[in-house]
């Protein structure tokens, strides 16, 4: 995919750059507290779904972070992940992100999940570029 540049005014006059087509690549080793049967979303002790979806937001959230106004950031509010194949505890997977599209302040990632080579995970993640004051301030009594 072609990079491109797109710059996006925000909410506040708060602008940005995004590149289309840049990555991020990293590595998680499983742990136990990653199986599917600690985090109740299984009874097997592989790698689960909630923690395969855990490091895709993780890669995500810090490929655009640093090109963020001050008192910026990203929260997630869409994930549609395929999970392939299972992955023992202790081994090493690699998570790429790549940022597809941008459209105002919602960012699309595309993101895979490798395990020895294999693909085991992928899908897309969104987030949306929000002021931090603003944000919280919907969630004050």
């Amino acid at each position: 995919m072609k990079s491109r540049v797109l710059y996006i005014t925000c909410k506040r006059e708060l602008t940005t750059m995004i590149n289309t087509g840049v990555s991020a690549r990293k590595e998680f080793q499983v742990q136990s507290s990653d199986s599917a049967s600690s985090v109740a979303s299984g009874a097997v002790n592989v790698l689960s779904t909630p923690s395969v979806i855990s490091f895709i937001e993780n890669v995500s959230f810090h490929l655009v972070q640093n090109t963020l106004e001050e008192g910026s950031t990203t929260v997630g509010f869409h994930i549609d992940v395929y999970h392939l194949s299972p992955v023992p505890i202790g081994e090493k997977v690699e998570v790429i992100s790549t940022v597809d599209s941008v459209n105002g302040r919602k960012i699309r990632f595309k993101a895979e999940v490798y395990w020895k080579g294999k693909k085991i995970a992928e899908g897309i993640h969104e987030r949306v570029i929000v002021n931090e004051k603003e944000f919280y301030k919907r969630i004050e009594k």
